[in-house]
This record gives C-alpha cells, structure tokens and sequence, in this order.
C-alpha cells in the first residue's frame, strides 16, 4: 500500500537533516512518505509601509499615523542599502521560499508538516509562510512536529504520531508571534517616524517598545546614580565579656522587630550609648545549639538570560552575542539542548537519560578534579530524577526546559572560547545537583541593656553538601557561645560604628537582563506587576537582541571589562524627549504582554489585538507630534571656526555639522563631517578633533563602531589634498613578535608563529595603488582557526613534516560538519582539504 505523501518544512538546516537521518533510518514506520525541505528562519515578512502605500514611503507627518486596514506578509528579499551579507542571506532565504512554494503547489503532497523550532515564533515562521500558499494548499491537512533537542530518537516519535498544526493551542501560539511583530510594526515605524520629524533628528531615531523601554530604565538608574546624595548613619555596637579575654559582638536592634536600628542623628545615638554603656547585659534570648536548620540548594540549571548574565559578568567578559552564537552552534552540533528557553528546570522525559547527561558533564576538563572524580551512584541519579527542584515538566510559560547536554559526547578542544565557557558552566551546576544541600543552623543571641535589645546572629555549619566541591566557598560561618537565658554579663565596650548611604549600582549587561526578566519589580501596579512576573520584557529569545539593537544604534555603549551600560549622548536625548510617553513606561509593555497573553490562551483574537495595538500607536503618536517645540540637537547659530584646507572657504559649525559654506554648492566643497555621527554611537565629534584635522591634516585615533559590519574599530580623519576630500586612515594593529617554528616547504625560509597564523617569512602582503592590500612573495600562509578549528602547533608540525595534519573535524559554511585533513596546495597556492575516502 502507497503511503501518502507529506511534505516537511524545518526552521533550518541542522533540524532538517535530524528528519532526513531519522527518515533514512527509521522510515518504513512512519505514516507518510515524508521529505524535507529547509528554511532559515523568517523568510517571509511584515510588508513595508511603501509596499502598503507608496505614497508612505516618504516620512511625513500629515500621514501619521501608518495605521493598515490589513497586515499583509511578504517574501524577505534584498532591498537597497542592504549590506552584502544580509543581502545574501535574504536572497538565500527568498529562494527557499520559492521552491517550497513550487512543490507544494505540485500537487505532489496529500499532507504539509510544520517541522519548525518547538515555540511561538517556529509556529509563526510556518503559518506565516502558509498564508502566502494558493487557497489550495491552504486546505492540505496540517501536522506538527514538536522536536525539543536535535536527536534523532525524538524525531522520530513525532515523525510516527505528527501532531495536529491546526490545535488551537498551537494556532494560538502562532498568533501571539504575529501579533507580537504587528504590535512592534505599529509602535516602532510610527513612534520613529513621528519622533524623527517632530525633533527633527538627523540620522533618523529608531524607536520601539522592547528597546526604547529597556533605555528608560537604564536611564532611569544613571539620574538615581547622578542626584544620589550620600547621608551619614550610624549603628550602636555592643561587647560583651564572656570571660578568658573573649568578647560577644552585638548591634542595637528595633524594639518590635529583630531588624538592625540606624540613627540618622549622631546625639540621638550617643545618648543611647550613654545609657547602655554601664551595663550589665542580661541574655534573653539563646538558641544554644537549637536554632533552626536550613537548607541551602545548588543554583537551579540554566535558562538562556541567566547564563547569558553569567558569563557577560566582570569574571569571563562575554559578550551576549557571542554567547547566544555558542548556544546556537552547540545545539546545531547536538551537544546541548534548544538554546532559547525561560526554562531552569529538566523534563523527566529528559531525566531518563540523566545518567549519560551526568557522564558527559563529568568529562568536561575544565571542572575541578573533585567534581570530575566524583562517584555518582544509581542512587543519586534516581533520587535527582525525582527531585522537583531541578525536574518536572513543562509549563506553558517556559516552553522549553533548561540548558543541558543531550547526551552525546564532544571533544572540548574542539571547541571554541566561548563555546568552552558554556559548556563547563552547564557542566557545573548539573553535577553540583547531583549533591546534597547545604545545611547550616541560624543561632541568634539577644541581650537586654536597660531598655535596648542587641542581637548577635550568625550560622554554624552542619553539613557542606554540594559547597565543599567549590573551591574557597565563603558561607560566612561562625559559632555563638553557649549562654542560657537569665545570664549576666558585663558590658566591656560600645561604639558608634559610622556608615554611608551607597547608591544604587549601574546597570550591566548581566544585571539587565535580570531586571528585563523580572520587570514586575519595576512596577507598582499589582496586576500590572503579576503580568510582568509571568512574562518579563522581551523573551529569553529577544533579550540579548534588545541589548544589542540599542549598542548597534548607538544608544549606549557597553564597556568591555566591567560590562557597565553608559548611555550616549543620543541615547539621553532620546529619554528626556520622550518624557512622559507610553514607550519608556514599564507599565506599557506590562499591558502588552497581558494582552499577548490572552491572544496565546485565546481569549484574545488576533484581529481584536490588532485595533488595540492601532490605537496605542495612535496615542503615541499624538503624545510626540505637538508636545514639543525643542529639537533634538539644540538648535545653533552656525560659526565660523577655520578657513578650508580642500577649498579656501570658510568651515562653519552648527549644531548638526562641521562643514564648508561652499558644500553642496556649484563649487562643490567636499568637507562635512556631522557632529553626533553613527559610527560615533550618537556622541559628539568634538571641535578640538576638527580643529586638529583642519590645522595638522589629521584627527587623533577615534573609537568608532560599523553598523553594518557591527563590529568596533580606531581611525582618524585625514586629508587628501591631492583628490580635496576627507580620508580615513585605520590604526594599525600591534605587532606582536613573532616565533620561529620550521623551515617551509617551499621556498625554505622560516615558518613563523604570529598572533592569528602561521606564515613564511618571505610572504609579503602591502597595499597597491589603488589602496586595495596584494599578497606576494612565498604563499605559504596558515590561519590559526580554520572554519571554527584550532590549528594547533601539532597540526603545523605534522604539516611541515608529513605534508598533512591528522584528521580534524571541521564545520562548513551551512554548519555542516566534515572530517578531513588540513594540506598546503602548492599548485593552488593556499592550504585546502583532503578527505578520507
């Protein structure tokens, strides 16, 4: 009997070639003849507003705000101003939506599976490109595969029992997605537009609910931080003898509550410490040995914001990017688990290969011998499968469990920096789980003085559990005498012990996403509070974006050892314009993501949420246009500072530009340079720096950031007198002294090791005359990492010696993995691959 047809759509490549193995494998099982196609993410899209009106594709304020009748979606194709990778990742991704598109409408298909990433935003990325099909394809019946990792053994459960695509839960899920990109549409493109024009802001200011919030409260913490006042308190201590020269320490509490009391006033407190200092001190109150045992657990697993928040702190420097980058990697290469998830607990469907998980984890090099060493017995796996603290299922508000190894073993050398970090603190808290918690008893002594009470606490440990495997753990142990209740000591000395108000610390990457996360404590609006917990700002697949998207633009700068987030001077402007509007509240994006919820649970349609989130656009919109009369650069009367060096003109500074009077003129002056530019991150170009341009041909090196290459670099201004226009001019990279390795095999001059390659002496590389860099001279060239390999100083040993290396495993360009040998080409001139046949 022929099986039907059915046709499967995977989000990318790495899950679609998890079904066609599955489907070699396991096929004869399955109830379609299923076959596979790939995507790579959206590749369909929101239309643009000049593709819904062209008369909108000119920002104008009579036209604001953009409200659509009807949100339609488009294929994602290449647009003007794209830069090349985006444009060929555009074009890739349109030619996946056509041939998915041409053999659906083939006819070939009784069945269309959904065989995207297992979340909202994988079942949007499929229904979204459904409503582009023909109605005919459109009735198809529709089936759902819900893989969480990227093993084969669990696509093949739902390759044999497809899911229902069209079960309102998923169709609901879908629509949260959707409605969530309308939302962001409507927000951003009219609260941009309207701000760029009303300000009249130059480049164009980009705005939007996620990240514009997330600036307010950055913003927010830098003016506590700037009006922070430090005041003087003090607190009254209290020592009493105990006998053989030992004292017991003790500090003034309230006397309703067994809280430290503060004095705000020096002569209110000494006049207390006049009272208590004669003394006697009559114990009232002694644990003795009896207080109460607590329990102290290991940190609950990972979820994405939180390892993401670990690994940017001051103590490893990640970035946020470079971690999720890892995740994704891993997850590709099926080490670790779905790479964005709000989960911290594991499922006990997952718990049933826990013992492998633990056995990968020991193996990880980086953790300290005691945990590696470590014995774990049956037992312990069975009793951590069984513990809900760390295991249970899936709540709709996670969707995915936590970060964790799926079992299959890796080389750890293989990996990268970044990658190593991820997986050695995965490893980390997955064993510390195997151990038990912490126990330690909470002793307190009080004693009376007059009328004053004085509290002296502290915890004695009982058992070190899962802290004795972490090396220098401080629990702040200590042991209180043994004093029973009716004692009375004397009263050996006081003191007035002065303090400091601090104020609050600046935001980190780190403690951002935290606050992102748990936003409800930004609020005071109990239900608007209770949204927040359930939901945060952002998903723990959008956080990371929301922090970089404010960097990219120039919003705030992050500093690279302490993670700190400064804003901009754009970025402080945008804030005090936007004063009062609905976007920098918390409250707003609280509201938001209720109403998404309701969608999700679908009490909520998705056409009702969109007339919502029309008219929240409309009030902002209205809150900018007329509110205010200021620009967003302070208006200047234009000066002239210096004469031309390209023209002999006069160069005048206003509050926009550093520019010639005679550019843009028939003369056709070539000197401008804006004052707050984007690859200056939105601050100022100082005057000193056009001054020295002007008078010396040069500017100092200047830090500076590409938007499109998203990546930071240092360069000057200088000028070209001969062609009378403004170069710049990179910084040159230190020279580090390089190493002598070998002799090379083709000319027989010196291998030397450098910073990033291996290199014959006699390669030269330099600039020609149009300013393009030429390689010349021995071809002899070997990069350190090679498509995300090391080549170590083994591998070019053997190559020097052998002609090749050993076997290495390699990751290709569409992230597929081969394994060959590293060879030098010497017709080809360049190092290339042998395989193994």
């Amino acid at each position: 009997m022929t099986k039907p047809k059915a046709l499967i759509i995977a989000e990318k490549k790495s899950l679609a070639d998890v079904y066609r193995q599955a489907i070699h494998q396991y096929g004869q099982t399955f109830p379609f003849d299923y076959e596979v196609l790939q995507f790579q993410g959206n590749v369909v899209g929101l239309k643009e507003p000049d593709q819904i009106n062209p008369a909108w594709k000119k920002w104008s304020l009579e036209d604001l705000p953009l409200l659509p009748e009807k949100f339609e979606y488009t294929p994602i194709k290449p647009q003007k101003g794209d830069d090349r990778r985006t444009a060929q990742y555009k074009k890739r991704g349109y030619q996946y939506f056509q041939e998915a598109k041409k053999q659906l409408s083939s006819g070939r298909y009784a069945v269309v599976v959904n065989g995207c990433d297992p979340d909202r935003e994988g079942q949007s990325i499929f229904d979204k490109f459904m409503l582009l099909m023909s109605k005919k394809v459109q009735k198809l019946p529709q089936k759902r595969l819900w893989v969480g990792d990227m093993q084969v053994e669990t696509s093949v459960q739902y390759l044999r029992n497809p899911l229902d695509n069209k079960d309102p839960e998923y169709v609901n899920f879908g629509h949260e997605a959707m409605g969530r990109g309308i939302m962001d549409w409507l927000l951003g493109i009219n609260g941009s537009r309207a701000f760029t024009l009303e300000f009249k802001a130059r480049p164009a200011i980009h705005i939007g609910r996620g990240m514009t919030a997330i600036l307010a409260i950055v913003a927010q913490r830098n003016r506590e931080i700037a009006n922070f006042q430090s005041h003087p308190y003090w607190q009254l201590k209290l020592m009493a003898g105990l006998g053989n020269g030992q004292e017991l320490t003790t500090r003034l509490i309230q006397a309703k509550a067994e809280k430290l009391l503060n004095f705000t006033d020096f002569e209110a407190a000494q006049d207390v410490e006049k009272q208590v200092r004669p003394g006697p001190a009559v114990v009232t109150e002694s644990s003795q040995g009896k207080g109460k045992i607590a329990l102290r657990r290991s940190p609950k697993y990972f979820n994405t914001s939180d390892l993401i928040a670990y690994l940017s702190s001051p103590t490893y420097r990640c970035s946020g990017q470079s971690v999720t980058a890892a995740l994704q990697h891993l997850y590709e290469r099926k080490i670790t688990t779905y790479p964005r998830t709000a989960g911290r607990e594991m499922t006990p469907q997952r718990a049933e290969n826990l013992e492998q998980i633990l056995a990968v984890a020991q193996k990880v090099p980086a953790l300290n011998e005691r945990l590696r060493q470590l014995e774990i017995t049956p037992a312990m796996v069975t009793k951590l499968a069984q513990n809900r603290y760390y295991v249970k299922p899936l709540s709709q508000k996670t969707g995915h469990d936590c970060l964790t190894f799926t079992g299959k073993e890796f080389d750890y050398e293989k990996l990268n920096h970044v990658e190593q970090l991820v997986v050695s603190a995965i490893a980390f808290r997955l064993l510390l789980s195997v151990l038990p918690p912490e126990k330690h008893r909470q002793e307190k002594i009080i004693l009376k003085v007059q009328d004053y009470r004085f509290l002296a606490q502290a915890n004695s440990l009982v058992d070190s559990g899962w802290t004795a495997y972490i090396p220098n753990f401080k629990g702040n142990y200590q042991q209180l005498p043994s004093l029973v209740p009716g004692m009375v000591l004397p009263v050996t000395k006081t003191e007035l012990e002065e303090k400091q108000t601090t104020p609050p610390k600046p935001y980190t990457t780190a403690t951002l996403l935290k606050a992102m996360e748990n936003a409800g404590r930004l609020t005071s609006k109990a239900k608007l509070r209770q949204a927040l917990k359930d939901h945060g700002i952002g998903t723990a697949a959008t956080r990371q974006i929301l922090i970089d998207k404010n960097e990219q633009l120039g919003y705030w700068t992050i500093d690279k050892k302490s993670r700190i987030i400064k804003l901009t001077d754009s970025g402080n402007r945008i804030i005090d314009l936007l004063k009062d509007n609905p976007l920098v509240k918390v409250d707003l994006t609280a509201q938001w993501e209720e109403k998404l919820a309701e969608v999700s649970s679908g009490n909520l349609s998705l056409s009702d949420f969109s007339e919502i989130a029309k008219k929240e656009a409309s009030a902002i919109v209205a809150q900018i246009i007329g509110s205010q009369t200021e620009s967003f650069r302070q208006e200047e009367p234009a000066q002239v500072i210096a004469s031309c060096p390209l023209c002999g003109g006069q160069i005048q500074q206003d509050g926009h530009a550093y520019k010639c009077r005679n550019y843009g003129q028939e003369a056709g002056c070539n000197f401008y340079l804006g004052r707050y530019p984007s690859w200056l991150k939105g601050n100022e170009l100082q005057p000193h720096e056009v001054l020295s341009l002007i008078n010396t041909g040069k500017s100092s090196f200047l830090k500076m950031y590409s938007p499109k290459k998203r990546r930071n670099f240092q360069a000057r201004f200088t000028l070209n007198l001969a062609e009378k226009k403004i170069d710049f001019e990179f910084k040159p990279r230190k020279q580090i002294l390089a190493k002598e390795i070998g002799i090379c095999p083709l000319d027989g001059g010196k291998i030397l090791e450098s910073d990033k390659q291996y290199v014959c002496q006699n390669h030269r590389v330099q600039r020609d005359q149009s300013g393009h860099w030429q390689e010349s001279g021995c071809p002899f060239k070997v990069f350190k990492t090679m498509l995300g390999t090391k080549i170590t100083m083994a591998d070019m040993q053997a190559m020097l010696n052998q002609g090749q290396t050993e076997v290495k495993e390699f990751t290709g360009k569409k992230h597929q993995l081969f394994r060959a040998r590293l060879i030098f080409d010497e017709n080809q001139g360049r190092t290339t691959f042998r395989f193994e046949n």
